[in-house]
């Protein structure tokens, strides 16, 4: 699994750019409003899509545009492509305001991406986005938990809302543990 890249950039496209990291380039898919350009040193934190024919790299700044971007890519309906486009639309902060004010004017510069879609993800990322990055905490800090969580059949959502309540300072495993009994409450 490719997780980062630091490289110089060899090629920039309108969606994507070609990383050379030790004499191999990667074509990496990025924001279209994303800085890079030919001759920059890129570092992107990336995620890897494995389809039955392709391998595709989709990069980011940060681990929270990462995050972001995962997050809208569990959405039923929305694929990587549009859950690029989406999570970069903007901040977190500016995603954050969309969805609680509930303005499908913020998601029409998506392409492919309709009226029924925007709403449902309004609707998905409602309360997610805020247990996600809400209350200075970083999606990072339960990164392992919510993983754990997941693969016990959790949903993302159901993960980070489980978690929300759990303090920093507990290692992962304590944190699954602690989430896990108030579950059950």
């Amino acid at each position: 699994m490719i997780s980062y890249l630091k490289g110089n950039v060899l090629v920039r496209f309108r969606d994507a750019v070609v990383v050379n990291t030790g004499g191999v380039g990667y074509k990496v898919f990025v924001g279209e409003e994303s800085s890079l350009a030919k001759g920059d040193m890129g570092e992107l934190f990336c995620s890897m899509r494995v389809k039955e024919n392709t391998i595709e790299l989709y990069g980011f700044q940060n681990p929270e545009a990462l995050e972001l971007f995962e997050m809208v890519n569990t959405i039923p309906g929305i694929g990587p492509k549009a859950a690029l486009a989406i999570s970069s639309l903007g901040s977190i902060e500016d995603l954050r305001k969309a969805v609680r004010e509930k303005d499908e004017e913020y998601f029409k510069r998506v392409k492919g991406v309709g009226k029924k879609k925007v709403q449902k993800v309004i609707l998905e990322l409602t309360g997610l986005l805020e247990a996600a990055f809400s209350h200075g905490r970083e999606p990072e800090h339960d990164r392992d938990a919510a993983q754990a969580l997941m693969s016990l059949g959790f949903s993302r959502r159901d993960a980070l809302e489980a978690l929300e309540n759990i303090p920093n300072d507990l290692s992962p495993e304590e944190k699954v543990k602690a989430a896990l009994k108030s579950v059950r409450r």
